[in-house]
């Protein structure tokens, strides 16, 4: 019986194993390929140096933003307050099931061929600027946040909020008192997962905003602008700071998952 049971924990065990080699050689290839030194300069350099402050200032407000408005959202969803119903839930996550460059693309024609986007685009510059960078990440972000946000309200016992409730708070401080701590680390994990989304964010950014060196230059678009352009040391470069930046994100979800 003992022999089944280890037996069964190898054939389980094995492709999480084959997996996780098959990712490792990838990664590790990606470090073996320049030499440090190479790599050292190319980091220091004043493209690489903006590509990753811009990178990491879009995603993390992207990923505020996306978690923010997605309390409320999700917690209706959760709770069935959402007006509309399964209808205006589905309209909320089509983005999550449309190729990235398609969001792009619906984002530029809203912006540049319709009455009210051309109207913003004249107010707030969002056609090939950093401001279209942010658009674009948020809307491919957005339903991913909603959908961690909803489960994450959706295992809190509603019970808890039914006291709360016979306790004279509303339907709002309920949520601000009770359901959210309660959702803490929920909401913890679908911060840390826009932001790793929206750093790798590629499609929608370049079709929206483009992908001119020192504007718009996120470290996707730096890195396929480096490899386009054949400086392969700086493509290797900015391909390991993304490595490290999102195995941090993911540890540290991963972390808060177990606290």
């Amino acid at each position: 019986m003992a022999r089944r049971v280890r037996l069964g924990g190898l054939v389980l065990s094995a492709p999480a194993v084959l997996l996780a080699a098959a990712t490792l050689a990838v990664l590790v290839s990606v470090f073996a390929w320049s030499s440090p030194s190479a790599v050292a300069a190319a980091l220091a350099s004043k493209e690489a140096l903006y590509a990753i402050w811009l990178s990491v200032s879009t995603a993390l407000a992207v990923a505020i933003l996306a978690v923010l408005l997605g309390i409320p959202v999700a917690y209706a969803m959760a709770r069935g307050l959402l007006p509309g119903g399964k209808a205006l839930e589905t309209l909320l996550l089509i983005p999550f099931g449309m190729p990235p460059v398609a969001v792009g693309a619906a984002l530029l024609i809203f912006f540049t061929n319709t009455g009210p986007g051309s109207l913003l685009d004249r107010l707030l510059r969002v056609v090939f600027t950093p401001r279209g960078l942010v658009v674009a990440q948020f809307f491919v972000v957005y339903p991913i946040a909603l959908r961690v946000l909803k489960s994450s309200f959706a295992s809190v016992d509603p019970r808890y909020e039914a006291v709360a409730r016979t306790l004279g708070y509303t339907r709002l401080q309920t949520l601000i008192h009770v359901s959210l701590p309660l959702a803490r680390r929920g909401v913890l994990s679908a911060l840390l997962l826009s932001f790793t989304r929206a750093l790798g964010e590629f499609g929608a950014s370049v079709t929206l905003a483009g992908a001119t060196r020192l504007r718009t230059e996120t470290l996707p678009i730096a890195i396929y602008l480096s490899i386009s352009g054949g400086e392969l040391d700086l493509a290797v470069a900015l391909m390991a700071v993304s490595v490290l930046v999102a195995g941090a994100s993911v540890a540290t979800m991963l972390v808060l998952e177990e606290v």
